[in-house]
């Protein structure tokens, strides 16, 4: 089907946006080649459990399964997977690119390229007076959803026990001058919402308490969906953010501290398990790439696009945070703009 192998193009990121925009090209008659530095494709978004409750909840897990099977069943897309770049040369279309795989050196020659490096979830352990990483039954939503999508059930890290009362704390890493990261991740809201209603459809005697500043819509059904998990009695809203967890050594429990905004108090609330909504950040391999390739960064730490007309772009969340059905959409316009960059050499 293709026809470009003139114009090879390497996309760097084998995430659901370097998948998309792979898919995209090769669809568009584009040679391709995805390198990733794990060794497997997914990223991830691979790890996120489907979130369907009474019906679909609009996760898009079940897409990225979808994508990875495709990709994997497409031999015309070269992959190159526990690979890494280590450099850089050329410029105006006309690219040759250094990587290392098991230890060996090699090139590869490429008329544009694709960043599609995609992001790390904030380090909850940065957030000391949450306990992540000492206190055990503090985990994060991302913790969570690897328990549902692995092993198929919640549970407790202490005693392996379902957790009855779960509080959720948003803005972990987001929304924080004192960690210099002021920007809004976007879709932390929508996320853990989508985790509890699931939790709740699977273990309904469960409740849940959504610790929030404000609620950030994604999507247009979002209203809606919001409206749902108002109605439910076993999930229960609190605009407030704690200011510390402690837990208990005899019994490993938990109590948030948190004002109360109605009674005008600061109050402690028992929890058995407390889950963190963290953020997005620019991972480490983006880093690396964007001063191997003069990528500048946006005022909230993400890539920004380079110039018009040499040859690379960027595409997912590691411009800025995106939900999986946006980085699917950003994917695909890069790629549209790939193609029409190579059509004007």
């Amino acid at each position: 089907m293709t026809d470009g192998n003139n114009h090879p193009v390497l996309i760097i990121g084998g995430g659901i946006s370097g998948i998309v925009c792979a898919l995209e090209l090769y669809r568009l008659g584009v040679s391709v080649t995805l390198i990733e530095k794990e060794v497997s494709l997914g990223g991830l978004a691979a790890r996120f459990c489907c979130k369907a409750s009474e019906a679909c909840n609009k996760c898009f897990a079940c897409v990225v399964d979808k994508k990875l099977k495709e990709i994997n069943e497409q031999s015309q897309i070269s992959q190159l997977t526990g690979a890494e770049i280590t450099g850089v040369a050329g410029d105006q279309g006309s690219y040759k690119v250094s990587f290392t795989k098991a230890g060996k050196v090699s090139e590869l020659e490429a008329a544009a390229i694709v960043v599609a490096a995609g992001i790390d979830p904030f380090d909850a352990s940065e957030k000391g007076e949450y306990g992540y990483g000492v206190i055990k039954n503090v985990v994060t939503a991302r913790d969570l959803e690897e328990m549902l999508r692995f092993q198929g059930k919640i549970y407790r890290p202490s005693d392996g026990k379902v957790p009855q009362n779960i509080a959720f704390i948003q803005c972990v890493g987001s929304r924080d001058e004192s960690i210099g990261n002021r920007y809004c991740s976007q879709v932390c809201c929508a996320y853990a919402l989508r985790l509890i209603r699931a939790i709740r459809h699977k273990y309904p005697e469960v409740n849940a308490t959504f610790l929030y500043m404000d609620i950030q819509p994604a999507g247009a059904s979002f209203h809606d969906f919001l409206n749902a998990c108002r109605e439910d009695k076993g999930i229960r809203f609190i605009r407030s953010l704690p200011s510390r967890v402690y837990h208990s050594p005899v019994t490993e429990d938990l109590r948030v501290r948190l004002a109360d905004t109605e009674r005008g108090e600061v109050v402690e609330e028992p929890f058995d398990m407390v889950v963190l909504s963290v953020g997005m950040v620019l991972n480490k391999e983006a880093k690396t790439l964007a001063n191997l390739l003069g990528l500048c960064r946006n005022e909230e730490g993400f890539l920004a696009g380079p110039a018009p007309g040499n040859g690379i772009f960027v595409a997912g969340a590691c411009t800025g945070p995106k939900d999986i059905d946006r980085s699917i959409t950003h994917a695909k316009s890069t790629a549209a703009s790939v193609h029409n960059f190579l059509q004007g050499r």
